[in-house]
C-alpha cells in the first residue's frame, strides 16, 4: 500500500479500533440449544430460596456445576495425572457472583488446574448420560466451588445467585434439541458436613453475545469519511476539482459539524 493511501485509511482504521462492542444480552431460559462465539456468556440465575443442606448450616459449603453438550467430536488431548481427555480448542472462565456484584469466586475445575491453567479456567471434556432429554455421549463442562460460611452468606443472602460461563474459546453449542437449556444445566448444593446434597433451582439463563458491532461504528466512519474528504478537498487545486468528480459520485458539501450530529442521533 502506498504512503499516500495509508494516510487517508488511518483515520478510518483508527475510528473502527476504537469503537466499542455491542453485548446484545438475551433471555435463553426456554431455548433448546444455545451458541456460544468467542468472548460470549452463558448466565445461570440461581434461585436463593434453598431447600434444607444439613443442619449445620443454613447455607451451602459447596456447589457443583455441570452443564452439556452434543458431542463435538474431533481430537482430544490426555490430562495429566489422570486416564481422562478434554476437548482441546474449548475453554472457559467460571465465576459465581452474587446477585448485587458484592462477591465474586472463581468456579475451580480440577482438570485445568492439572494442565497448569489458573483459578476459573474450564474445560471441556467427554462424558455420557443416561435418561433425561438426551441419552449418549456427550461433552460436559464442570466445576465447582468450595464456600466458606461468609462467602455462602454472601452469595447467598443478597439474592439469587449468578453462575457466569464465558467463552475464551472456539464456538460451542449447549444443550440438546428436546428440553429447555434450564434443564441442562445442574447445580447440586452440598451441605456443610457433606451428608447432604440438593438440586439448586435454576430461575433465569441469559446469553450474552459480545461480538456484534456497535452501531455507534458507523456514525465514527462517517466521521472519519468526512475528514479525509475534506483534507482531500483542501489539497486539490480548485480549477481540478469539477473535472474529478465522477459521474453519480456526491461529495461532501454539509458541514462538518452537521455530519458529527447526524453520527450522534445514529441508534446505539
Amino acid at each position: 500500500m502506498s504512503t499516500h493511501k495509508a494516510r487517508y485509511l488511518s483515520p478510518i482504521l483508527l475510528l473502527v479500533s476504537l469503537a466499542p462492542a455491542k453485548a446484545n444480552l438475551i433471555d435463553v431460559t426456554n431455548a433448546s440449544q444455545v451458541t456460544l462465539g468467542a468472548g460470549d456468556s452463558l448466565i445461570f440465575y440461581i434461585s436463593s430460596d434453598l431447600p434444607s443442606c444439613g443442619n449445620q448450616s443454613q447455607y451451602p459449603s459447596e456447589i457443583e456445576m455441570i452443564l452439556g453438550s452434543m458431542p463435538l467430536g474431533g481430537p482430544t488431548a490426555s490430562i495429566p495425572g489422570t486416564s481422562g481427555v478434554y476437548m482441546p480448542g474449548i475453554l472457559f472462565t467460571g465465576t459465581i457472583e452474587s446477585q448485587n456484584g458484592s462477591i465474586s469466586i472463581p468456579l475451580a475445575d480440577p482438570d485445568a488446574a492439572r494442565l497448569g491453567l489458573p483459578a476459573g479456567d474450564l474445560l471441556l471434556a467427554p462424558g455420557s448420560q443416561s435418561g433425561g432429554p438426551h441419552s449418549g455421549p456427550i461433552d460436559l463442562l464442570s466445576a465447582e466451588v468450595t464456600l466458606s460460611s461468609q462467602e455462602a452468606a454472601a452469595l447467598f443472602a443478597s439474592g439469587e445467585v449468578v453462575i457466569d460461563l464465558h467463552n475464551i474459546g472456539a464456538p460451542i453449542t449447549f444443550g440438546f434439541s428436546s428440553a429447555p437449556i434450564a434443564t441442562d444445566f445442574t447445580a447440586s448444593l452440598v451441605s456443610s458436613d457433606g451428608s447432604q446434597s440438593v438440586g439448586a433451582r435454576v430461575m433465569q439463563v441469559d446469553c450474552i453475545h459480545n461480538n456484534a458491532p456497535e452501531p455507534g461504528t458507523i456514525g465514527l466512519l462517517l466521521i472519519g469519511l468526512a475528514i479525509i474528504a475534506r483534507r482531500q478537498v483542501a489539497r486539490t487545486p480548485s480549477s481540478a476539482r469539477d473535472p474529478l468528480v465522477a459521474p453519480g459520485v456526491r461529495t461532501f458539501t454539509q458541514p462538518f459539524g452537521s455530519l458529527v450530529a447526524q453520527a450522534r442521533r445514529l441508534p446505539r
